[in-house]
């Protein structure tokens, strides 16, 4: 019989549960750069963003991701103490039932401790974790390429740092090198075939390109062949949530439960699992209680940062959560978008469009990243650098009506400002951007969305600035024509 913390909450598994909506907190999570979201989501979301007649500010935050990895514990480089290691989330997966819990007879004639007990891990050469230690150095001071020479040189020393393949994953992942990011971390994972931070990387980038069944694919047999790396089993269950396999999530989730009730990553994939099945109030109880047990955890507080952004009225609560999940986790690229959109619907530019400069190096490879930036660039009046994250998010995504309409209301705030560009051209090109958005969008277009108003406005405003450019024409040709007859 299980108890403690999670007791009443785990002898059932939900059942028949109606499968509903994406709920803005429930998306995947990256340990590095951000996790993009299924194709629909990508900018639908995120309380104040530009999605046409759905909202009506100039942002999104990447779809209601709750990043910070997968599992909660990954994020930074493995070496950091904030790093993706075994050992993060409410107790290491060695710890046993943990959390206290008595140890309870086994009819084999082992305890729950020992059954839980994952295998010790070879460590690195002395020679190689110097030079790992080095690179974790040079990754925290921003110095790539040095980075990546020591996490090299980690590997020449000893071929078995499994540690160091990853960090050059997490390297190339936030240089936009998916395809790279994947190879160092399948070289992770042939090297220590339980590792999480480098399953945590995999599924982040299958995830991001909206490919959840590969995701499924890759990490169930891993999850099934280490039974006892607590760590799998949660990003298993966050995996399983994507799928709206809820009832095998709540599975994947108690495996890890029953070796130790207070492991954070397992109660933060049961939080999404509630969420997303629309059983609010049992998300938000979890949430608590694992909040209690790890108030420093910072995917924590961005979820309950997200939960608070549904309601007006706490707004204030909304921000402080997100700036205590950056302040826990600076590498945290969501959770500085969502903090950077709510910075812009309280008119903070200036510290909104650092969080989405942050975000776009930390996430170059996450298409809502440039939607946010190039919003903050258009409301500092950065006119050319705000075309750039929108030319930049169509690249990435060229069907992406969103971006088209926040060129429109680039345009449309420029106006003459814009290089190269008079009012009346300024004024078409945002007729041309709404247009473009509108077709894209097709069936998907909510009724009395506001880019039919934003139309009606720039024709009305197109054809007063044509009369009056004509006035002012026949008007200069009068004057040069009086000119003419009094020479």
């Amino acid at each position: 019989m299980e108890n403690g913390v999670l007791g009443s909450i785990l002898t059932t598994i939900p059942r028949g549960i109606a499968r509903l909506g994406l709920v803005g907190v429930l998306a995947c999570t990256a340990p590095l750069a951000g996790c993009g979201d299924d194709e629909e989501e990508t900018t639908a979301e995120g309380g104040e963003g530009t999605t046409g007649g759905e909202t009506a500010g100039g942002s999104t935050d990447g779809g209601g991701s709750t990043g910070g990895g997968a599992t909660g514990g990954g994020g930074g480089w493995d070496g950091d103490e904030a790093g993706g290691g075994a050992t993060a989330g409410g107790g290491d997966a060695g710890d046993g039932a943990g959390g206290g819990t008595a140890e309870e007879p086994n009819p084999f004639g082992t305890s729950r401790a020992e059954q839980c007990r994952q295998p010790d891990r070879r460590p690195m050469s002395g020679s190689a974790q110097s030079s790992f230690d080095q690179g974790t150095r040079y990754a925290r001071a921003g110095n790539t390429a040095q980075a990546q020479q020591a996490f090299q040189a980690a590997l020449s020393a000893d071929s078995n740092a499994y540690k160091a393949a990853y960090n050059l994953g997490v390297l190339a992942d936030r240089e936009g090198n998916e395809t790279q990011a994947m190879e160092f971390y399948r070289r992770a994972l042939r090297i220590q075939p339980d590792y999480e931070a480098a399953a945590d990387g995999m599924v982040t980038i299958f995830l991001r390109r909206g490919s959840v069944p590969d995701a499924v694919a890759f990490v169930e047999p891993l999850a099934r062949q280490n039974p006892r790396n607590l760590h799998l089993q949660s990003l298993y269950a966050e995996v399983l949530v994507r799928a709206e396999r809820y009832d095998a999530a709540w599975n994947a989730a108690r495996t890890a439960l029953r070796c130790n009730e207070r492991f954070v990553p397992a109660l933060t994939a049961l939080v999404k699992a509630s969420l997303k099945q629309g059983r609010r109030e049992l998300g938000e109880s979890i949430l608590e209680q694992a909040l209690a047990i790890e108030e420093t955890n910072a995917e924590l507080h961005y979820i309950q940062g997200m939960l608070y952004r549904e309601d007006d009225a706490r707004f204030r609560d909304a921000l402080r959560e997100f700036t205590r999940a950056v302040q826990l986790r600076p590498d945290y690229a969501e959770a500085r978008m969502a903090l950077g959109v709510a910075q812009l619907a309280g008119g903070n530019y200036t510290e909104a469009l650092q969080n989405f400069q942050v975000a776009s190096q930390l996430a170059p490879g996450l298409v809502a990243v440039h939607l946010n930036l190039g919003d903050a660039y258009r409301a500092t009046k950065q006119w050319q650098l705000a075309k750039r994250s929108f030319d930049k998010a169509l690249q990435m995504e060229p069907n992406l009506a969103q971006a088209h309409f926040n060129l429109g209301l680039m345009y449309m705030s420029a106006g003459a400002e814009f290089p190269g560009l008079d009012e009346l051209q300024a004024l078409q090109k945002a007729k041309e951007e709404f247009t473009a958005y509108r077709n894209q969008m097709g069936s998907r277009l909510p009724r009395e969305d506001i880019s039919e108003q934003y139309l009606a406005d720039l024709n009305r405003q197109i054809e007063r600035t044509e009369r009056r450019l004509e006035r002012e024409r026949a008007a200069a040709q009068q004057e040069a024509e009086r000119g003419a007859r009094t020479e």
